[in-house]
């Protein structure tokens, strides 16, 4: 693995170990995904390309909808339209504003495509992060 590789897995720890603190608090502090829809697998990784990165920044509003989808970073542009494709499907269980969930959170999320050479399989890994509150 390589080490941008690493410290996408690191968030996505982290990311977790968060959202279990805030669930033990009593607290939400990410909203939760009524629907997710995965971006479909870039065709060009199969071939000889090992790897594809896309960041986009994004809106969650308090009724569950997502807007404002912006590609922050991407390597492919083909794989940067298959995840804006993917995002403008989510929905999330709306929730009740609080200090702890605004109405309007911004969040970035990173995928990362890659063909593991020597074990000739595909694999995706995720990372979120929020932006700040809008």
């Amino acid at each position: 693995m390589n080490v941008k590789g690493f410290w996408g897995v690191v968030r996505v720890i982290g990311l977790c170990a968060l959202m279990i603190k805030g669930a033990s608090a009593g607290e939400r502090t990410h909203p939760q995904f009524d629907r997710y829809v995965s971006p479909a697998f870039p065709s060009g990784l199969r071939g000889g390309k090992l790897v594809s990165s896309v960041r986009v920044n994004y809106d969650i509003h308090h009724d569950g909808s997502v807007s404002d989808i912006q590609v922050i970073e991407r390597t492919d542009p083909k794989t940067a339209n298959a995840v804006v494709s993917a995002i403008k499907r989510w929905r999330f269980k709306p929730w009740d504003v609080t200090d702890g969930m605004p109405a309007v959170i911004g969040e970035s999320v990173q995928y990362l495509f890659d063909q593991e050479r020597l074990e000739k399989r595909l694999r995706m890994v995720i990372s979120w992060e929020r932006r700040g509150e809008s």
